[in-house]
């Protein structure tokens, strides 16, 4: 069957599902691979294009507006008006303090942090706070332009992250699809339908199709649905979908028709 042919029939048609039934493993894996791979490939392209305009406007804002700065022989030095704030607010604090006016305590006010001081970088987020001595790191040389350098390459950085990610993304689905299989036998059994396992798990795996095709949208569009309700609304369409599923099965076993065979 066509893959197109098949992502349009799994979100349309529950009869659909009774003729992918019988797949081997590899082509079920097959079909959801190549979907995640089509729905991840759109948005990395979006996300990296994003990341990209994102670094360049930030490397054109360090140097028109950022002070002339140098860390060397394991001590920071900073030309600019100090404390120098890059951004301060309640949730997000960015400092510069090197003549000791300013110490970690400013940190404990926010939910996360840095300030960078002539001896270290505190770095504090919602879990912990720790401290990076540049005496440690008396080998390093860093100052405005490598940083004005550096920044678009953090573009392509992101990229490879989100390319390995896909990996876990993948990893993560087939996971799902397995548990979700397992929550289908005990609809099939409630039906009195012949499924076994192998069966359901293919079912599972094309009931996923129309949830990744709404995350997709709503990834796009930018929608702010909070993770855990959106799993659950995930979910609870993946599971009607092998409800609905099992339940045209069933009643083409109690009910057999002649039907068309897909191509």
């Amino acid at each position: 069957m066509n893959f197109f042919y098949q992502v349009k029939e799994s979100v349309i048609d529950f009869k659909f599902y009774k003729h992918i039934k019988d797949n081997r493993f590899a082509k079920s894996f097959l079909y959801l691979f190549l979907l995640l791979f089509i729905i991840y490939s759109m948005l990395t392209v979006r996300n990296y294009l994003l990341v990209k305009s994102v670094m360049e406007q930030t490397a054109l804002e360090v140097s028109q507006n950022m002070p002339e700065f140098e860390l060397k022989n394991g001590k920071f030095s900073f030309e600019g008006e100090m404390p120098f704030y890059v951004s301060s607010s309640t949730n997000e604090l960015f400092v510069i303090d090197t003549t000791g006016a300013v110490d970690e305590k400013v940190l404990q006010g926010a939910v996360s942090g840095i300030l960078i001081t002539e001896d270290a970088v505190h770095i504090k987020n919602n879990i912990q706070q720790q401290t990076l001595n540049f005496a440690d790191m008396k080998d390093a040389e860093f100052d405005k332009e490598k940083l004005i350098e550096l920044l678009p390459s953090f573009s392509w950085l992101v990229l490879i992250a989100m390319l390995i990610w896909f990996v876990f993304v993948v990893a993560g689905q087939l996971i799902f699809a397995v548990i979700l299989a397992l929550i289908g036998l005990a609809i099939s059994s409630s039906l009195n339908t012949d499924l076994k396992y192998k069966h359901l798990l293919n079912f599972s795996i094309y009931a996923l199709t129309l949830p990744m095709l709404i995350d997709l949208l709503v990834d796009i569009a930018g929608l702010p649905i909070p993770q855990i309700i959106f799993f659950m609304i995930y979910a609870a369409i993946a599971g009607l979908y092998l409800l609905f599923a099992i339940k045209a099965y069933s009643e083409s076993q109690h009910h057999p028709e002649q039907t068309d065979e897909i191509i």
